[in-house]
């Protein structure tokens, strides 16, 4: 089996094999997170209950986390063929805006699609679950009881989510929106992806999460080894992906299995590396499968967990030596070892595939530096598509906050009228320059 073909079977056996089972099993976990956060609402007091719902969020997160690196279809952007913005309504890392959570619950506020990304969602969740007290920045009400408005709000959250991840499903689902068949039948008759290269690309792009957000965000940033785009100095275990649960490790282990499981394929169905040994390339299909293999051995074996892991790091220049020779400082080696694997899959294995890389992947300054010119002449009306003060921007791969007001008030952009996109996209250059 060769060209087209070849490339829509292994779609097909991706989609039956790994995506679909991903987005059952989250949505499985979904409804136990959902049913422990609702007793927890009941007896908000209980350290049982809680410890319970506790433990149904970390099985829940860690399931999304297979998701997380599978964001295509209806879980991409809208501004890609079948996106939905799914991803975002269910889980918006990096954004969380905590101040923000605590006073919806204060106030007992419903939980909608038009909710904050930054005050809802999984990370919402993690906060609510696991605080302790009022915050000083934003106090409750007087009469209002912490406790049981984080818990009666968290259980309106998983509700929520809930919801998102059936709808999620059944997008995909044959008995449902059968997004299966526009993702198996790219090319040949498909109304999303006019060929199967379209929808090897879409899955390439989102493997990139694996190495812009599992390899850079959750692991060099909180190790002070540092990435660009990122603000890193030293290392920091307030920058882990969950600084208050502590569950960085099994969720790394979930962002780089999944990744395996579509490079190989589960259950006897192919996987990306089958298009590689159909072009004699079993070279790079087993060199990329050893350095992932060697990660996963690296999780499940020095590393522990995660987060004692970065506090324990003896100095930058031993994390950075211990990156470099994949030895050492556990956190650190684990750092080097993912950055092997992902460097051959985005040198080799996209070369060889003619894989679609996101703009985020190229490391690239004078890339980025170019987001800005293109921006400035777009004219539209900038703040309304914002809710609130602030928004949120991912655009080009690259995430972070922005002000829409401080961001068009820049001297750089003095004079040009710029919409959500443009800002997002020349806010990121900034912050990326420091300009």
């Amino acid at each position: 089996m060769l060209g087209d073909a070849a490339r829509r079977a292994v779609l097909a056996d991706i989609g039956a094999q790994v995506i679909l089972p991903t987005l059952r099993s989250f949505a499985e976990r979904s409804l136990e997170q959902q049913t422990a956060l609702e007793d927890w609402a009941t007896e908000p007091a209980s350290s049982e209950a809680r410890s319970a719902a506790q433990a149904a969020w970390a099985e829940a997160m860690v399931a999304f986390q297979r998701v997380e690196v599978l964001q295509l279809g209806p879980a991409a952007m809208s501004d890609v063929p079948g996106g939905e913005d799914r991803r975002d309504l269910i889980y918006a890392y990096p954004f969380a805006n905590r101040c923000a959570v605590d006073e919806a619950a204060y106030a007992a506020e419903s939980v909608t699609a038009l909710t904050p990304i930054d005050a809802m969602g999984l990370g919402a969740l993690e906060w609510l679950l696991y605080a302790e007290g009022p915050q000083a920045a934003c106090p409750p009400a007087e009469g209002v009881d912490v406790l049981t408005a984080r818990a009666e709000h968290a259980a309106r959250i998983a509700q929520f989510i809930r919801a998102q991840a059936n709808v999620l499903q059944q997008r995909w689902e044959p008995d449902g929106d059968n997004f299966l068949a526009q993702w198996s039948e790219a090319g040949a008759g498909s109304t999303v992806y006019a060929r199967p290269q379209d929808a090897l690309d879409a899955l390439s792009t989102a493997l990139f999460y694996t190495e812009k957000e599992t390899k850079d965000r959750k692991i060099a940033c909180p190790t002070g080894i540092g990435a660009t785009g990122l603000s890193c100095d030293g290392k920091d275990v307030q920058k882990v992906e969950f600084p208050l649960a502590r569950v960085s490790t099994p969720a790394i282990r979930a962002n780089v299995q999944i990744f395996r499981d579509v490079f190989t394929g589960l259950n006897g169905g192919m996987g990306m590396n089958d298009l590689l040994r159909g072009i004699d390339r079993d070279d790079i299909a087993d060199d990329l499968l050893e350095a992932l293999d060697a990660t996963l051995a690296q999780i499940d074996g020095p590393l522990g967990d995660f987060e004692t892991a970065v506090e324990s790091i003896e100095s930058n220049t031993a994390c950075i030596n211990a990156s470099s020779s994949r030895s050492g400082e556990p956190a650190c080696a684990l750092h080097g070892l993912i950055k092997a694997a992902m460097d051959i899959f985005r040198t080799e294995v996209v070369g060889a595939l003619s894989l679609a890389t996101p703009d985020r992947a190229a490391g690239d300054n004078d890339k980025i530096h170019g987001w800005i010119e293109p921006a400035l002449p777009r004219v539209a009306a900038p703040v309304a598509a914002c809710s609130g003060p602030s928004g949120h921007c991912r655009f080009g791969g690259f995430s972070d906050s922005f002000r829409p007001a401080d961001v068009r008030g820049h001297p750089a952009l003095h004079g040009h009228g710029l919409d959500r996109k443009a800002v997002c996209r020349a806010q990121l250059s900034l912050q990326v320059l420091g300009v």
